[in-house]
């Protein structure tokens, strides 16, 4: 069986503040995109995870192997599976490839094994994986908060293009976290970029983007920096960065400048992608 993996952007996020257990809670609008990783999966008489690419580990700290694992201690199946990951989404780029390659595997094992799970049993157990999974699993555009547990789905209605970039180095995310200056963190207004999804405010949705998490991301790798004003002086509306970096998301509703912008930014960077959201 072949399955797509869709990864995510965060359009908007907010870290409201770190918790007494060590997480922190957020406010964010994610949106599944037209980027993903596909993941074959058949039954198998020995367990075998490979990759198209090399440093993808195969061991419990692959997302897919971590889901095969827990959910054996769970329901104790004996069944193994070969299972080939063709990655296509980056690393280390906020773009939640590793959580949506455990949220298909979710799925498929539910559907093949006949494991009875219920979308809330799910979503309960992908928060045990990781704390993107649970929005992987619903697959629409949403307004999350808590530790990303908590999903409000909401129709979108305010259409733009977006051009994905990635520096060559990526950002840790235990980093990005754990740097956090709550002093003097921005946060942005997520129910405002909701607002502008829903009511087609694109100005409003440019004058509200924002990431708390760039703060820490700048640190870390100074070209976030550099590429969001190269992005602006080539033209696009508004450059914020996604997840804990370091993609960085340019906004535009002129299709010849998405065009010009992919085929100036894929010269200089290894990752670019022209994107839009989609509901898979």
């Amino acid at each position: 069986m072949r399955v797509n993996a869709y990864a995510k952007i965060n359009i908007g996020l907010d870290v409201v503040r770190r918790m007494e257990n060590g997480y922190h809670e957020l406010r964010m609008i994610m949106a599944p995109i037209n980027l993903y990783d596909t993941i074959d999966i058949s039954f198998a008489a020995e367990q075998k995870i490979t990759s198209n690419l090399r440093y993808i580990p195969t061991d419990e700290r692959n997302s897919v192997v971590k889901v095969i694992n827990r959910l054996r201690d769970i329901y104790h199946f004996e069944d193994q599976f070969e299972i080939h990951i063709n990655k296509m989404v980056p690393t280390q780029a906020g773009l939640g490839g590793g959580s949506a390659d455990a949220a298909v595997t979710i799925d498929v094992l539910n559907a093949i094994l006949e494991l009875g799970m219920s979308e809330e049993e799910k979503l309960e157990f992908g928060k045990s994986i990781g704390a993107d999974v649970p929005f992987c699993l619903k697959k629409k555009t949403c307004y999350v908060e808590g530790i990303g547990e908590k999903l409000t789905p909401f129709r979108m209605n305010c259409p733009f293009y977006m051009l994905l970039v990635k520096p060559k180095m990526g950002v840790s995310t235990k980093l990005a976290f754990e740097m956090l200056d709550f002093e003097t963190l921005e946060h942005p207004d997520i129910p405002k970029i909701r607002t502008a999804l829903e009511e087609n405010e694109y100005p409003l949705l440019l004058n509200s983007l924002g990431n708390s998490l760039e703060q820490t991301a700048l640190q870390l790798v100074e070209e976030i920096g550099t590429l969001k004003e190269e992005l602006i002086r080539f033209g696009f509306d508004a450059a914020v960065m996604s997840g804990s970096g370091s993609t960085v998301i340019a906004f535009t509703r002129d299709r010849v400048l998405l065009e010009n912008g992919f085929h100036h930014f894929r010269g200089k960077y290894r990752f670019v992608k022209k994107t839009q959201i989609i509901e898979p």
